[in-house]
């Protein structure tokens, strides 16, 4: 769930590679997903089903993300969407909760977000749930947050529930924000987007935690539906909640705006880091100027140095960003259930999504800040580079970003998209990636594969091992594109990394695919 606009460029330096994609190894890995908890119809009136407009795609997983213990290592969770719409959002979060080291997991108990998991009222009562996150706090509380949303209102709310250390339920959610809007529709105006959680990994109490995202206005919060028609200005501030007494019987979360880009400029994909020294909250996200100068799409940050009481007043851009998307170049008829039987020739990947991660290792990088995006250079299909940049310094001052995937660049479709990026206790950094280095024109399908990619000596070599595939992204849910999610799962267990990442159906056939995705997990690497 989201909403952009697009403009800009970037730089890019050489990287030097240890390993080519010839000698890449493969990674094993196993499918956690589950057959799906949801019945048909569980949103109620609330999903808005329309047959001929919108989609469900029944036992689909995607969207995941992965969360290690910063202080056990056998305490793993990884989440996804459940039960994908074609118009956006899902039937529910699962959750997925290992207590020894990602070995099995239990998806028995799932945060009530939504009708389908059990939600009520406006803290669960929704038709649908979004953008899944989790984080677990260092007293070993497990936090999981998710956007909330009907399809035939305009309610929307931001959503956190908590498992506790040595619990196996979820808390009543609580609201972090709840909005609704005269305008009276579904994801319009006052509408919230692409939270993140981060419980403090330098706070052994568990008390603290913070939640971040965007908020979209247009042209102000309490316009009719003609006004929001006509609107010819909005904006889209950045919004943070944190609890300061998480650990608590009942913590308490308290929301504000920490940031507004000014009116036609926007936010998004916001995620916090935090320092290993002195514990500053870094909030890196993707904004869009169209109003002020620089004009342009940017990679940026901002700061604070009293855990979210206050927070640095102007961007600190990283670089510019020129991502326009992906596409297929060979586009099928992918959705005959909508009225039309439209081609389908997106790809739900357009670079709006960073990823954020810090070194707290105790070797040479130690408190180094990374961030990753992708990137826009000469392929007419879309793009083509995954970039990396660090900060050595909290975050105020930025390296020039270099291209980091391996994909060849004489392939019939060299587009890369969808990174992330973690460092290990070693200080390794790994980035992972799709591309479509494997497809072959003319033979009908979209063929996709999964990377990794790491270095040892701060970004200057690069060795790249293969986490999935090759599959075919026609089979994945076509939500506005073929999506397997606009973020994947990469986090470490001491030295060793492990990726939670979707893959579509290998096999052809009828769409939709009664089986399209499925979230797995990596073998340590």
């Amino acid at each position: 769930m989201r909403r952009i606009f697009y403009l800009s460029a970037a730089a890019v330096i050489a990287v030097a590679w240890t390993a080519s994609s010839a000698a890449a190894a493969t990674v094993p890995s196993t499918d956690i997903s589950i057959p799906s908890p949801f019945a048909p119809g569980c949103g109620l009136a609330a999903e808005g089903n329309n047959p001929g407009g919108n989609f469900n795609y029944p036992d689909s997983e995607v969207e995941p993300w992965l969360a290690v213990s910063p202080t056990n290592p056998r305490d793993v969770a990884g989440t996804w969407q459940q039960d994908r719409w074609s118009d956006g959002g899902a039937h529910g979060l699962i959750v997925a909760v290992s207590h020894d080291g990602g070995l099995s997991f239990d998806t028995s108990q799932q945060p009530r977000f939504s009708n389908c998991a059990g939600g009520t009222g406006d803290n669960g009562g929704y038709g649908r749930a979004s953008d899944p996150w989790v984080s677990w706090a260092p007293n070993g509380d497990l936090w999981a947050i998710s956007l909330s949303v009907d399809q035939t209102t305009a309610r929307n709310a931001i959503l956190v529930s908590r498992m506790r250390h040595g619990e196996s339920t979820w808390s009543d959610p609580t609201i972090l924000k709840f909005d609704n809007s005269r305008t009276g529709l579904p994801q319009g105006n006052n509408f919230n987007d692409k939270e993140s959680l981060t419980a403090d990994p330098t706070d052994a109490s568990g008390n603290l935690a913070y939640a971040v995202w965007d908020r979209f206005v247009s042209p102000n919060q309490n316009a009719p539906l003609p006004a929001f028609e006509h609107a010819r200005s909005f904006h889209e501030p950045i919004w943070f909640s944190r609890t300061t007494n998480g650990a608590a019987d009942n913590p308490t979360w308290q929301a504000r705006e920490i940031f507004d880009p000014g009116t036609k400029n926007a936010t998004i994909s916001n995620q916090i880091v935090v320092t290993p020294d002195d514990g500053t909250l870094v909030d890196g996200f993707y904004l869009s100027k169209i109003n002020q100068p620089p004009t342009g799409n940017f990679v940026a940050v901002i700061r604070s140095t009293d855990k979210g009481e206050s927070w640095s007043k102007k961007a600190i851009i990283v670089a510019p960003n020129q991502a326009i998307g992906e596409n297929d170049p060979e586009p099928i008829h992918c959705r005959p259930f909508i009225t039309g039987d439209p081609p389908c020739t997106i790809v739900r990947s357009d670079g709006v999504i960073i990823d954020l991660a810090v070194d707290n290792s105790s070797g040479p990088n130690h408190g180094r800040l990374y961030v990753t995006w992708q990137d826009h250079a000469d392929n007419p299909h879309g793009d083509d580079l995954i970039m990396l940049s660090h900060s050595d310094d909290g975050g105020r001052t930025w390296s020039t970003p270099q291209k980091v995937n391996n994909t060849p660049s004489n392939t019939f479709t060299d587009q890369a998209f969808e990174p992330a990026v973690h460092v290990n206790n070693q200080g390794v950094v790994a980035v992972s990636y799709y591309d479509f280095r494997n497809d072959v024109s003319g033979d009908g399908q979209l063929t996709t594969d999964h990377w990794v990619v790491r270095s040892g000596d701060g970004g200057a070599t690069w060795s790249e091992d293969h986490l999935g595939g090759p599959f075919d992204l026609h089979q994945a849910p076509y939500a506005r594109g073929y999506f397997v999610g606009d973020y994947q799962g990469l986090d470490s267990q001491g030295s060793a990394f492990r990726a939670l990442f979707t893959l579509a159906s290998p096999s052809v056939g009828t769409f939709p695919n009664p089986n399209p995705t499925d979230e797995f997990i990596s073998d340590p690497f």
